[in-house]
């Protein structure tokens, strides 16, 4: 007797795709994965586990909340590659400047700042053109990003803008992201401390109090400046609670140094392991190119 088993294969893809079941599943792929390394190098293993756990307390005392919520999300959530990446960030606090959490222009070196703003201005004056373009592929979608450069690596797009893919000493991402009516991400972490994340709004923001990043406790309403400069391994979430699109310059720069060269040359070595991995790190997201 032939059995018909589409039906089932059905079910289980749909079973698979449901985000909770993907979540516990990677949850437990992690848990097994550390388990694994302790195995076969424990002591290697143990000594670096250690660092995390120090070094992760620090990183997670930063963010200023110590809330359940924020407990759960860092160690065991969406901030759990930060964690263990804290020894890392750790020594990149050591090699930078003091992390100010938060930045304004003026509070950048002069290089750092004529590089950013190059890359804005160039921005802005296709920005017309950028907004079509994102407004043309974007349907439905909740979120959508369109990069020109990503880890200091230029990006293939229909949308070719030539002074967007220019490479710059200091600028090392360079893309935009839109948001559409209504839609917010989650609170999460990014996972290197290597760069800050740099936000430029690119249409007039309309004075609503639901259109705003927040960054820990801070929270940066877009109606009250364009530009917001932060370091995105704090916890963070963007929302747009509002009728209109929200687009933003998605700009990664160099964390100021005092040996700069060196956290260029790290952020050059880790684009050339995860380069091809980077649908991952927006899997939340429609990437458009």
């Amino acid at each position: 007797m032939d059995l018909d088993l589409s039906n089932g294969v059905q079910l289980e893809l749909s079973f698979m795709n449901k985000p909770a079941i993907r979540k516990k599943l990677v949850s437990i792929a992690w848990v097994l994965g550390v388990l694994l390394i302790i195995d076969i190098f424990p002591q290697t293993t143990l000594v670096f586990l250690g660092l995390v756990v120090l070094c992760g307390l620090y990183d997670f005392l930063r963010n200023g909340l110590y809330d359940r919520t924020t407990i759960k999300k860092y160690f065991i959530g969406s901030g759990r590659n930060t964690w263990l990446l804290a020894p890392f960030n750790t020594l990149f606090d050591v090699l930078s400047k003091p992390n100010r959490h938060i930045y304004k222009m003026h509070d950048l070196p002069p290089a750092w700042r004529e590089d950013l703003q190059q890359v804005i201005d160039n921005a802005m004056a296709h920005k017309d053109e950028i907004i079509e373009y994102l407004d043309a592929r974007m349907a439905e979608k909740k979120r959508g990003m369109l990069f020109f450069q990503w880890y200091g690596r230029p990006i293939e797009t229909t949308l070719d803008i030539a002074s967007l893919k220019e490479k710059l000493p200091y600028v090392k991402t360079i893309g935009v992201s839109v948001f559409n009516e209504n839609r917010s991400t989650s609170f999460h972490f990014g996972p290197l401390r290597l760069m800050y994340r740099v936000l430029y709004n690119m249409a007039p923001a309309p004075h609503h109090e639901g259109v705003y990043i927040q960054v820990g406790k801070h929270k940066h309403y877009w109606h009250d400046d364009p530009l917001f400069i932060f370091d995105d391994t704090l916890m963070h979430a963007s929302f747009n609670k509002n009728d209109a699109k929200r687009y933003c310059l998605f700009i990664d720069i160099v964390r100021p140094s005092l040996l700069p060269f060196v956290l260029r040359g790290l952020i050059a070595g880790f684009a050339g392991v995860v380069f091809t991995l980077r649908r991952f790190f927006y899997k939340n997201w429609k990437l458009i190119q």
